[in-house]
Parts: structure tokens; C-alpha cells; sequence
């Protein structure tokens, strides 16, 4: 076979197949030629590639920021992951739901096209000398550099970042020892603010890394090197999350409502219960987060109780509805 016979060949079969793709993009009464259905999906091939390869997220786990359940949804797939929330149940934060991730990790492949982020990455699953705390809770200024560098790369470093009442009332309502705390007698009688309060005074006592660095301000993830460049609003959550991850291309990972692994005891407490002495303290030991959720997300108000509208149970019956339709 010549050269120029071969090319010839190899244009009318484009050509052809071409004609066949376009039948799926143009409508039928409206036959594109060889010439303009190349060019159109040459576009869109060009623009598929380009979002393909704009997967360029990497993620910093701040503890009880939901990372578990962006973590499980970037890496199982739908059927797998469907059946771990569900033998978890609504109570899934953190502790002991996720002692065994190793196991979980080796039992199951991840999805074509998921993602080895945070607590899952067993390369992470070692305690920093720095903290005492798991590597991928711990913020990454205390990171060995190699580490690092492996897991970090070029990528851009993204985290969700919360209300410091909210997300504190969570660390309560959870109550599970060695992440996030328990609290006894105060979690039966879902007293929140005394609990709170307590919390407060170890933290400003000098108890700064206990329970998996939970009670560490959020402003540190965001310190150099390889700090969270990327901030997503939690208070907009699940929303927020899926539209950066389709803005990068991430078209595979997508949290459903059913998705959310969250905190499942003392349904009806919430930031609103706490009272002005425990509020001060928060605002002292937290006063760069607040700051921070100011300047990035418009956030300025230090004294509005909020809850996460868009995930079931994290509003108290007694001043929000679920509505599943609107949420």
C-alpha cells in the first residue's frame, strides 16, 4: 500500500466515523460535513482533555470537617460505598468507624478514575512525631518534607473549613474517645455547652494536640508549605464541594445526601446553646479562624449560631425542618 493511498483511506474512515459520532451531538436534520464535524469534535475532544487533565486536587483532611466522607467518595465505587454508609449508619464521623480503613482499602479496589486522599492513603497512616497525631490529621507545616512532596506533588491543596461553634458542637455530639473526645456524663445529659466550656479550658490549659488534633484552629492547614490554597465553605456543604470537584474535572466524584457519614446523637443541641462565657472562650482560642472564614467566605458575624442546612440531623427539630426537597 502507497503512503498516499493510505492517508486516503485513513481520511475517508475519520471521515466516516466522523459522520457517525456527529449523529450523537448534531440533530438528525441537520448533517454536518467531514470537514465541520472534524472540527467540532476536535473542539470537544480538546475540551473533554483539557478537564480530564485539570484533575489537580489534592486533599488536607482538617479533622471533623467531613474529610471521611469525601475520602470514601473519591475513592469507593457507588455500589461499595452504598454498602459501607450503610453498614455504618448515620453515626459514621469518625472513631471507631474508621479503625479498620487499611482492611477496607486492600478489600476493595478503588474506582477507575478515584482518588487516594487523606486517611486512606496508607502512606499517611503514621503518626507524626510533631504532633503525635495521625499524619493525615496533622496540619502540614509539621510534615516530613518527603513525605510531603510524594503526596502533595504539584496539586492543589484543598480543605473544608467550619463554623468554630458548629463544628465544636459536632466533636460533642460525636463523643467518641481519642477523636474529638468524650464526654461522659455531659454527652448523656447532652449538655453542649458545659461540654464546650470543658474543651476550652484543656485547650487553653496546653492540651493542643489531643484527640487526633481536633481542637486545633482550621488557619493551621493553611500555613506554608503545603498548606490548603483551595478553602471550601462547609456551611454550603454538600453544594460547595461538588461544584469544585466539577470544576476540575473531577466528573466521577460527586457527594450524594446519602453519602454523608455525620455525628448522630443529641440531635437537638446546636451552637445556639451556648452561653456568652463559653462563646468568649471559643472566640479567643479560635480568633484567626474567625478571621479567616471573614475574609474568605463573608463569614464576619462571631456571635450567629449556624448549623450545616444542607446535612440531615445537623439542625436542631427545634429551629430547623429537613426538608429533602429543599435543603
Amino acid at each position: 500500500m502507497s503512503i498516499h493511498y493510505g492517508n486516503r483511506l485513513l481520511h475517508k474512515l475519520s471521515a466516516a466515523l466522523c459522520v457517525i459520532s456527529a449523529r450523537a451531538v448534531f440533530p438528525v436534520e441537520e448533517e454536518c460535513t467531514a470537514s465541520s464535524c472534524s472540527s467540532h469534535l476536535l473542539q470537544t475532544g480538546l475540551a473533554l482533555a483539557t478537564k480530564r487533565a485539570s484533575r489537580d486536587l489534592v486533599l488536607m483532611h482538617i479533622p471533623y470537617n467531613f474529610g471521611h466522607t469525601l475520602e470514601y467518595v473519591a475513592y469507593f465505587p457507588t455500589a461499595v460505598l452504598d454498602e459501607l454508609v450503610d453498614e455504618m449508619g448515620s453515626g459514621g464521623s469518625g472513631g471507631e468507624a474508621f479503625s479498620d480503613l487499611g482492611e477496607l482499602v486492600e478489600a476493595y479496589p478503588m474506582k477507575p478514575g478515584g482518588e487516594l486522599w487523606g486517611h486512606l492513603n496508607p502512606e499517611l497512616q503514621v503518626v507524626s512525631n510533631q504532633t503525635g497525631c495521625p499524619m493525615y490529621y496533622t496540619p502540614p507545616k509539621y510534615w516530613p518534607s518527603d513525605l510531603a512532596k510524594r503526596y502533595f506533588g504539584n496539586k492543589q491543596v484543598f480543605g473544608l473549613f467550619r463554623n468554630p461553634y458548629e463544628r465544636l458542637v459536632s466533636l460533642f455530639r460525636g463523643n467518641f474517645e481519642g477523636y474529638g473526645g468524650g464526654y461522659g456524663k455531659l454527652h448523656d445529659n447532652c449538655d453542649v455547652n458545659a461540654a464546650v466550656k470543658l474543651m476550652m479550658k484543656r485547650y487553653l490549659a496546653g492540651d493542643k494536640y489531643s484527640n487526633g488534633c481536633t481542637f486545633l484552629p482550621q488557619t493551621e492547614y493553611i500555613d506554608m508549605p503545603h498548606g490548603v490554597t483551595l478553602p471550601i465553605d462547609l456551611q454550603a456543604f454538600p453544594n460547595s464541594m461538588n461544584a469544585v470537584l466539577a470544576q476540575h474535572g473531577y466528573d466521577n466524584l460527586h457527594i450524594r445526601t446519602k453519602d454523608i457519614m455525620h455525628v448522630g446523637s443529641c440531635d437537638n443541641v446546636w451552637a445556639g446553646d451556648l452561653d456568652n462565657e463559653t462563646r468568649a472562650m471559643v472566640k479567643q482560642v479560635y480568633k484567626r479562624d474567625f478571621e479567616f472564614l471573614c475574609n474568605t467566605f463573608g463569614y464576619c458575624d462571631q456571635d450567629k449560631p449556624v448549623c450545616l442546612q444542607g446535612v440531615p440531623h445537623m439542625c436542631p427539630e427545634k429551629e430547623f425542618t429537613w426538608n429533602e426537597t429543599q435543603q
